[in-house]
């Protein structure tokens, strides 16, 4: 360039110019030579680039970060052209040069960092279409790797604007770098925490997690470097810092989504003063009504009731054969002897969920009678549910 300029600034002052005006005008030719031919390279890398690649499907289905990537690295290219060509175009004055030098410097810089960050959306973008994963320990790592990228081009900007090298900058931060750290204390847990959320794959988008110190109760929308955000089920959003998931206990529904079947652990409260031992009139009535065999031979009424809720339970369809299936009692309370339903369903769709059970606790609570158990219920002494109308057999 400095050789095209001096020849030009010749014959300019062979024409008649005086020799200010000549090296002004033939710098002016330079400047705008030099920005019509970057232009002309982008348009051209442009149209190369979206006749080739923009077809492909792999990149329509990404066409945003893709278009994206394509103008920051147009805008380095052209910028890198101004920035080798244009300085040299304004010798005859060393301030403008160096002045022009350090913007166009600055702004290589930015528009390096700006191509860098939008390459690796892109290639994150393609990996999580290629993976099809939920989880999004990718952006997390996408968002850490652009911090890196604008504050090491901060680092440069900084020693550009000063003249000075950028381990003169980095020697200078090393003496702040206590201040620093006490005053971004916040932000830097939030960054290790976000990390090792997304490395631990503690959390993803779509998972159901509770965490009632923060009363979230509902699906993941977005995992952010520093905050997860949680949509409950009331179309709330509850922003939870990533720190809370590393030192605080939440619940995550997703390997219970992911598993055979989700667990029904109800029990039922059978009040002690309706069991009695089995006797020949209740065992033929309970034959009778089909609730056992003939040759069944329980110890007492409630032994009846659980042989009965397990052959309930192993007959319904929509209780898993895989994983563990039992009736079963605990331990005793004032409130009753606790005979407990211990099952998976088929299902792990909440709303389907709900509906089975219901329809098995609504069955039990109608078959409960026929076995003259009375179900406890804590309204006085004798606070029955069926009331003092449904009569237990005589024994």
């Amino acid at each position: 360039m400095k050789e095209i300029l001096l020849a030009l600034s010749s014959h300019l002052s062979q024409i008649g110019l005086n020799p200010l005006l000549s090296k002004i005008v033939s710098s002016l030719i330079c400047l705008i030579a030099t920005i019509l031919i970057g232009a002309a390279l982008c348009a051209t890398i442009s149209f190369l680039v979206k006749k080739s690649v923009f077809n492909s499907p792999t990149v329509q289905s990404h066409k945003e970060n893709t278009t994206q990537l394509l103008r920051g690295s147009l805008r380095l290219v052209f910028l890198w052209i101004l920035h080798a060509w244009i300085p040299g175009s304004l010798v005859w004055n060393e301030v403008a040069s160096m002045v022009v030098s350090r913007i166009l410097g600055v702004a290589v810089t930015a528009a390096a960092a700006s191509a860098v960050c939008a390459g690796i959306s892109w290639i994150a973008s393609i990996e999580r279409i290629k993976t099809k994963a939920k989880n999004l320990s990718s952006k997390i790592m996408v968002q850490v790797v652009k911090i890196i990228a604008w504050s090491t081009a901060s680092i440069i900007i900084v020693s550009i604007l000063m003249g000075k090298s950028p381990v003169f900058i980095l020697s200078g931060l090393g003496a702040l770098t206590a201040v620093l750290m006490l005053i971004f204390k916040d932000s830097i847990i939030g960054l290790v925490a976000g990390v090792q959320v997304a490395q631990n794959d503690m959390v993803r988008v779509g998972d159901w997690i509770t965490m009632s110190k923060y009363n979230a109760d509902g699906n993941v929308i977005d995992i952010a470097l520093t905050t997860v955000k949680v949509q409950n089920f009331d179309n709330t959003v509850t922003m939870i810092p990533s720190s809370a998931l590393i030192n605080d206990s939440f619940i995550n529904w997703r390997y219970m989504s992911d598993s055979k079947g989700r667990r029904i652990k109800r029990p039922v409260w059978i009040s002690a003063t309706s069991i009695r031992e089995m006797n020949e009139e209740l065992k033929a009535d309970l034959v009778k009504q089909g609730l056992i065999k003939e040759t069944d031979n329980p110890i007492s009424n409630l032994a009846a009731f659980e042989l009965w809720l397990e052959r309930m339970l192993e007959a319904n369809d929509d209780i898993t054969k895989e994983l563990t299936c039992m009736v079963r009692q605990t331990e005793p309370s004032d409130t009753g002897i606790p005979v407990e339903i211990y099952a998976f369903t088929k299902t792990r769709n909440w709303v389907e969920y709900e509906r089975i059970q219901t329809a098995l606790f609504d069955l039990i609570f109608i078959f409960t009678p026929k076995f003259s158990l009375q179900i406890y219920q804590r309204t006085g002494d004798k606070g029955l549910l069926f009331g003092e109308s449904q009569q237990p057999l005589k024994s």
